[in-house]
Order: C-alpha cells, then sequence, then structure tokens
C-alpha cells in the first residue's frame, strides 16, 4: 500500500551451557543477531516512522530479559540488552507519534529451542508452562491495535521476576534445579553450534499440506 505503519522484529538465535565452556564466537554471535539484529531493524524502522510521522516498532524481548537463569547465559545477556534498547527508544519516542512496544514471551511452543547451540550434552526446551505460537501473535496485535510499552505472555511471569528482584539468593538456589529438570531435555547430544551461524531448514512435513 505505499507506505510501512507496523515493523515487528522477533529473530534470535540462542546457546545452551556453562558460561565457561560456551565458545567465545558462539556467545558474540548471539549478541550480534539478538543484540545488532535488533538494533539495525529498529533503526531503519524508527527513521523511516520518524519521516512519516507515525508508526509502530514492536520488539521480542523475553521473560528472561527481567530474570536469569543458569545455562543459558548467551541468550539472556541478549535479552537484558534488547530491554534495555526498548526501553531508552521509549524515552527518546515520549510525546512523539511513533509507538515502541515489547513483547515478553515465557515458554513457546517455537524450534529455537530445538535449534540452539548445545554445550552441556543435552538440548533445551521450552520451560512450562508452554504458549503456542498464536497466543503470542495474538499479543502482538493487541498491542498494535491498543498499543503499550510492554505485553507479557505468560501467567506466571510477573510472579517469576518479582521473586527474582525480591529474593536474589532463595531464587538461585531453586531455579537452578528447576531448569535443569523442565528446561533441559533428557536425550543426550554432542556439543554442537546448531543454528548459530547458519540457517536450520525445517523438517519435511509429514503430509502433503503445502
Amino acid at each position: 500500500f505505499g507506505r510501512v505503519d507496523v515493523v515487528v522484529h522477533a529473530a534470535a538465535v540462542a546457546a545452551y551451557g556453562r558460561f565457561t565452556e560456551i565458545p567465545g564466537e558462539i556467545f558474540d554471535r548471539v549478541q550480534h543477531v539478538n543484540v545488532n539484529g535488533t538494533a539495525n531493524v529498529a533503526r531503519s524502522a524508527l527513521r523511516h516512522f520518524e519521516a512519516q510521522q507515525a508508526g509502530h516498532l514492536v520488539l521480542f524481548g523475553s521473560i528472561v530479559g527481567k530474570i536469569s537463569v543458569p545455562y543459558l547465559s548467551p541468550y539472556v545477556t541478549s535479552k537484558w540488552a534488547v530491554h534495555g534498547l526498548a526501553r531508552t527508544l521509549q524515552a527518546e519516542q515520549a510525546g512523539e507519534p511513533v509507538e515502541v512496544s515489547l513483547i515478553e514471551p515465557g515458554g513457546v511452543s517455537t524450534t529455537i529451542y530445538d535449534k540452539a547451540a548445545s554445550y552441556l550434552g543435552v538440548q533445551g526446551k521450552p520451560p512450562p508452562p508452554v504458549y503456542d505460537a498464536e497466543t503470542v501473535a495474538k499479543a502482538v496485535v493487541e498491542v498494535i491495535d491498543h498499543p503499550r510499552r510492554e505485553r507479557s505472555v505468560g501467567l506466571l511471569n510477573p510472579v517469576i521476576s518479582l521473586g527474582f528482584r525480591l529474593f536474589p539468593a532463595v531464587y538461585d538456589r531453586i531455579v537452578a534445579p528447576l531448569v535443569t529438570r523442565l528446561a533441559l531435555a533428557g536425550d543426550p547430544v554432542a556439543d554442537h553450534s546448531g543454528n548459530v551461524f547458519h540457517s536450520s531448514p525445517e523438517p519435511e512435513p509429514a503430509d502433503d499440506r503445502p
């Protein structure tokens, strides 16, 4: 229709492992994709929106942009950075006809966990409660229809975030075994870089759907 009114950016990669055992180039690449990629898209979108004096930028953070979990240091670091960037952009756009929103999902049923790099001996899986991608997409549409700064997707997200901030020592003693049990798969895997450097194609569908 000759113009762009909304930009939604959700691209990200992840890597599992103890911080000291994740190769430096893997850590750096996760930051490059998740942080620099978000910044580059945001810069292009905001310049376009400012020129036309209208527009809405929607960025994807995560519940781990407000808390930390073990064995995901590259991803956690990147999402804290995205949250900081989003908050800064919101402050800069205050009073302007341009909206900036941040979506904060919890566990979502996508392939980011299967395709993540792993140096932990096992692969990750979405932590419960797990939401489908359609639920997150619906939250994005709601934010576009009724602009707001943040939109959390996950009933337990506010409780987890509050516990992380108010009771950090207790949180650290509880979250490590919970993550190990609930957010890591059981089957052993060899160390691998996943899709951090190269895209990993989706598996072929099991039926004849296009």
